[in-house]
């Protein structure tokens, strides 16, 4: 299968937020172990692309859901809770891009300002 035609197939299976057994029976038994790595980067690049992941500590109010599904409108978000990395505030991930308004980014923010200072 070409690599063309995985991506597509990733593409597929994001866009409709769907993947049966039987759709993975189909991908064991009819892609090569190269191809199902590929498929698996690409999957990965394509879930990444489309939803936003916000992270945060805590208790998340149903107002700021409600500010953060305004700041990222039209995209799927997902809120995932109590993660090791966040002490408080919220991060986000979109894309290759990522938000970090967590207690821990803006210290480490604060800290490199002060040593590209000394």
């Amino acid at each position: 299968m070409k690599r063309s035609q995985i991506k597509e197939l990733a593409k597929s299976i994001v866009e409709y937020d769907e993947l049966s057994d039987k759709d993975l029976n189909w991908l064991y038994s009819n892609l090569s172990r190269q191809e199902l790595k590929t498929f698996t980067r690409l999957l990965s690049n394509e879930i990444k692309d489309k939803n936003v992941i916000a992270t945060f500590a805590g208790e998340l109010s149903n107002a700021n859901k409600s500010r953060i599904e305004a700041m990222f409108s039209g995209e799927k978000i997902v809120f995932k809770r109590d993660d090791a990395s966040v002490a408080g505030g919220v991060r986000f991930e979109y894309s290759d891009f990522i938000l970090d308004y967590s207690v821990s980014g803006i210290t480490r923010r604060i800290l490199n300002v002060i040593k590209e200072r000394l």
